[in-house]
C-alpha cells in the first residue's frame, strides 16, 4: 500500500492510541492462543513467540484504524502520483513473475515426482513476490527519474 498523504493533520487523542494498542495486544493474543493449540510441547512458548510476533502488525494496525484519522491528512490525487504508478508496475509484474515461476515449478515437480513441503513452497513464493516487487518498483523507479 503506497502513501497517499500530503501532511498531517494534528495529533489523536489519548484515547485512539489506548484503543490502538488494546487492540493490537487482544488481537494478537489470539493469534498466540491459535497457535499454542498446534504446540503441544510447550503451549505458552508457542503463544508468547506467535503473539510477539504478531504484535507489531497488529500494532500498525490498530494505529491505522484508531490514530491515523487524526494525524494524516489524505492525498486527493493519490491515484497520480508517480509513486502510485511505480507500484501498480511492479505489482502485476511480481504477479506475472509468480505465476510463471508457480507454473515452472508445478511442472518440473510433476516430472520429477518431488515432494516438497508446503512450508517451503509459501516461504519461497513470498521470497519471491518480495524480491520481485522490490526489484521492479526501484528499476520504474530508476527509470522514471
Amino acid at each position: 500500500m503506497m502513501a497517499t498523504t500530503t501532511r498531517t493533520a494534528g495529533k489523536a487523542p489519548l484515547s485512539a492510541y489506548v484503543l490502538s494498542i488494546v487492540m493490537a495486544l487482544v488481537l494478537a493474543s489470539i493469534v498466540g492462543a491459535i497457535a499454542s493449540v498446534f504446540y503441544d510441547e510447550n503451549r505458552l512458548l508457542g503463544f508468547v513467540i506467535f503473539s510477539a510476533c504478531t504484535a507489531g502488525t497488529f500494532f500498525a494496525l490498530g494505529w491505522v484504524l484508531f490514530v491515523s484519522k487524526y494525524t494524516v491528512e489524505e492525498d486527493a490525487h493519490a491515484e497520480d502520483n508517480i509513486e502510485h504508478r511505480w507500484y501498480d508496475k511492479a505489482t502485476s509484474g511480481a504477479f506475472h513473475d509468480i505465476i510463471t515461476t508457480a507454473g515452472i515449478a508445478l511442472f518440473a515437480l510433476s516430472v520429477t515426482r518431488l515432494e516438497v513441503s508446503g512450508t517451503a513452497v509459501l516461504i519461497l513464493l513470498l521470497t519471491l513476490a518480495m524480491a520481485s516487487f522490490g526489484l521492479r518498483f526501484w528499476a520504474a523507479k530508476r527509470r522514471d527519474s
